[in-house]
């Protein structure tokens, strides 16, 4: 795991760069940033998460993913955050495209 203080557990998982990061779990990424975390070690619930960059960011759903921003999460299944400051999707399928704070948590 490039960058400083990063860490990469799991099979699959990988971070990229940036500072303090950590991706945990199958697949699991995290592309830069700093104080980003992908997944929570659950196998049945946060497979494949992924954070692209940001600060303070969590995406912890089964393929659930966050963009960017600064204080946001991502916790339901398929759901997806683009970015801006403390939003949360937390219902499966659900997404916040920005701006903040904002909710979503509706099962579609």
């Amino acid at each position: 795991a490039p960058g400083k203080g990063n860490v990469a557990k799991g099979a699959y998982s990988s971070v990229s760069g940036g500072n303090s990061n950590v991706a945990v779990g199958i697949g699991a990424s995290v592309t830069g940033g700093q104080g980003n975390t992908a997944g929570t070690g659950d196998l049945l619930l946060d497979s494949y998460s992924s954070v692209t960059g940001g600060t303070d960011n969590r995406a912890s759903g089964k393929y659930s993913s966050v963009s960017g921003g600064q204080n946001n999460k991502a916790s339901g299944a398929h759901s997806s955050i683009l970015g801006g400051q403390n939003n949360k999707a937390s219902g499966e399928w659900s997404s916040v495209s920005g701006g903040g704070p904002n909710v979503d948590k509706a099962n579609k």
